[in-house]
């Protein structure tokens, strides 16, 4: 299911009816979703995205929607923007294994919230000591509907700059 050659760049931008930009739910570095060391993420069966290494602690809601999939475990959020787009972030590979430890939710499945709000907290400290790679998937679910992506590849602050722009 390797979806995409609809990545682009600056100078290819498809035709289009709508573009969306979306922020950043977390302050890092994005980086290309193919430097994620886990084939699920490489092979794009969760959709096209990018990948941001965190150096904060924060999940700040990228859009306004609706919380579609928050465990217990708060390792991973799939969200719903009112426009229709699904996001899901994965906080760190294999952070099911930390069991929780280390994760916070402040938003619980089926509850709304708005752009910039707080959505839950990690431990950076204990993500880089117990798991293989902190790097964090954000990918969008329902990328098949999109004519193209494009990621911005910056250092990045949650809630103020945008990661990726999507063209409908």
């Amino acid at each position: 299911m390797a979806l995409f050659s609809r990545l682009v760049g600056a100078n290819s931008l498809p035709s289009h009816k709508k573009v969306i930009d979306i922020s950043s739910a977390l302050t890092g570095k994005v980086l290309p979703l193919d430097e994620v060391p886990h084939s699920l993420f490489t092979q794009r069966m969760f959709g096209e995205g990018i990948a941001i290494r965190p150096s904060g602690y924060q999940v700040l809601a990228p859009f306004s929607g609706t919380m579609l999939h928050f465990p217990e475990l708060a390792n991973q959020l799939r969200l719903k923007a009112k426009n229709g787009l699904q996001l899901q972030i994965q906080l760190g590979i294999d952070s099911h294994l930390m069991m929780g430890e280390g994760f916070k939710r402040v938003v619980k499945q089926g509850e709304s919230f708005e752009q910039g709000q707080l959505l839950g907290e990690f431990s950076l400290v204990k993500m880089k000591k117990q798991l293989p790679s902190i790097l964090c998937p954000i990918t969008i679910l329902n990328s098949d509907k999109l004519k193209g992506l494009q990621g911005h590849y910056f250092q990045v602050i949650a809630g103020e700059d945008k990661i990726m722009t999507a063209y409908i």
